[in-house]
């Protein structure tokens, strides 16, 4: 088989064609600040009873458990407030 012998005007991939997305992704990859304070929250939370846990401190422990209730709660409340991902808006048509 040739190079001449290949139909370039045909999707290997898919027999009809390409189907697009319904919705268009979000051009910021999830780099929001709701999820960067969720994200670094929770990491110092998790650090702060992976420290406890071999220094056996029930009090170190309970606080990162503290810190990591906190940046979760923190990252849904910035993302209720909008400074999380855009959210879809729903079709009202589909239904």
């Amino acid at each position: 088989m040739s190079v001449k012998d290949v139909d370039y005007s045909q999707n290997i991939l898919h027999p009809h064609g390409m189907e697009l997305p319904s919705t268009v992704p979000p051009k910021n990859h999830g780099h929001t600040p709701a999820a960067w304070f969720l994200t670094i929250v929770v990491a110092l939370g998790s650090l702060i009873v992976g420290l406890g846990m071999p220094l056996n401190s029930m009090v170190m422990i309970g606080a990162g458990v503290v810190v990591v209730i906190v940046g979760l709660v923190g990252g849904v409340v910035l993302s209720l407030a909008g400074k999380g991902q855009a959210r879809p808006a729903k079709n009202s048509s589909s239904r």
